[in-house]
């Protein structure tokens, strides 16, 4: 009766190893989409801290403008395309520019 069945479980074998080559292509086609999916997903968080990153920058240079004299004049008198605005107004942004933005040293 064993002898009978030979040929139905190789072809069981056959079926199984067939069965497994095929699980394991799955596996690591799997294993290569969470790969590519979490490179994207740290390259879009890169993205978005650069552009945090490069929105500070921008406001920093922005409110260190304010700490100089020709531009705080320009404030104060609203001419040279900058609008009119009061001492008092212009002297928090400098204070704020004071706060937020470091002194850079330029001999680095």
């Amino acid at each position: 009766e064993a002898v009978e069945k030979y040929d139905e479980v190789v072809h069981n074998l056959e079926f199984a190893k067939e069965l497994h080559k095929t699980f394991s292509g799955l596996s690591q086609d799997l294993l290569k989409a969470q790969k590519k999916a979490q490179r994207r997903e740290s390259l879009l968080k890169l993205e978005a801290e650069k552009k945090k990153l490069r929105t500070i920058l921008q406001v920093q240079y922005v409110l260190q403008n304010f700490t100089q004299e020709h531009v705080q004049k320009d404030f104060k008198g609203g001419v040279n395309g900058a609008i009119y605005l009061p001492s008092k107004e212009l002297d928090y942004l400098i204070r704020f520019a004071k706060l937020t933005c470091p002194e850079r040293n330029e001999n680095l």
